[in-house]
């Protein structure tokens, strides 16, 4: 790999509150190469899914990112995200700090990252029917998303496609499912049809954010399964967030541990595995607490 797909350096995120300023992303870097999956492991507030939401400029609250590098490696050069942040929000001072709510940070971030949205990076979340339009069946979201991947097509040959992309998420009676809307359908069926929205823009990179929150044991493992046949190609690489060790371990190549807002380890998913090399205390209890094998204590 001569250069990582995406790369982030020293992000720092921190938040405005009643008892000041707080920190909860520090210093956070890591790369993820073409057709590799990065598995990311934590628990609740390590800073996991606040680190990759800045990825696509989706941090909520105030002032959001500071500081720090997001480089993407794309078709027209390499992009870094944050580059045209103003210098009173990379400095972080109190005084005169833009808030991520604020007109002049939304048209920054809308300037920056609409030409990449869906086209290089796009993501899954947790809850699949808050993340589909409640007001369009499945068959048109998934219809927008095929028609920007690929202008050229009429419309039946984009309905064709969208079709198809629910038969790839192994969607039974797909045009049924086109014509549902996402309450009609079941939450792993939504977050199959998820899947396919967000791969029909056909994407450079996949983030996929706790997606089996919330899921039964058995849906869990039939979505964490799909997810391994949809990256058999390796054309994508995928960012795979979770708190569940084992899932992480199924999909990934390498994996960070996150906790309290730090990397606080780096390693290959077939080491962790097997149990080979010297382990952080806290990914050790990780797996103890998973009946892996952990090797040898940090």
């Amino acid at each position: 790999m001569t250069a990582p797909l995406l790369s982030i350096e020293d992000l720092i995120i921190e938040f405005d509150t009643q008892q000041g300023r707080r920190r909860v992303v520090d210093g956070v870097s890591f790369s993820v190469g073409q057709g590799e999956v990065l598995g990311i492991l934590g628990e609740s507030g390590s800073g996991k899914t606040l680190s990759t939401l800045s990825i696509l400029g989706l941090v909520p609250g105030r002032p959001g990112v500071v500081s720090g590098h997001i480089r993407a490696h794309t078709d027209a050069g390499e992009v870094d995200f944050l580059a045209e942040l103003p210098s009173v929000v990379a400095g972080g001072t109190a005084e005169r700090a833009y808030q991520k709510d604020d007109r002049r940070w939304q048209r920054i971030v809308q300037r920056t990252m609409k030409p990449y949205w869906g086209q290089f990076a796009t993501a899954v979340f947790q809850n699949p029917k808050q993340s589909l339009d409640p007001l369009m069946t499945i068959g048109r979201q998934l219809d927008e998303s095929v028609a920007l991947a690929n202008p050229s097509l009429d419309r039946a040959a984009v309905r064709a496609r969208s079709v198809d992309w629910l038969r790839r998420v192994q969607l039974h009676a797909p045009e049924r499912v086109a014509a549902s809307y996402a309450h009609e359908l079941s939450g792993g069926m939504c977050q199959r049809a998820m899947i396919a929205v967000a791969l029909a823009r056909e994407p450079r990179l996949l983030i996929a954010d706790e997606p089996t929150t919330g899921l039964d044991t058995t849906v869990r493992a039939e979505i964490v399964g799909l997810f391994k046949a949809l990256l058999r190609d390796r054309r994508r690489a995928m960012l795979y967030i979770s708190h569940d060790i084992r899932e992480v371990l199924f999909l990934a190549d390498r994996v960070i541990v996150m906790r309290h807002g730090k990397v606080l380890e780096e390693t290959s998913a077939d080491d962790l595995r097997h149990g080979r090399g010297r382990r952080h205390p806290y990914t050790a209890s990780l797996l103890e607490a998973a009946d892996l094998p952990v090797g040898e204590a940090a």
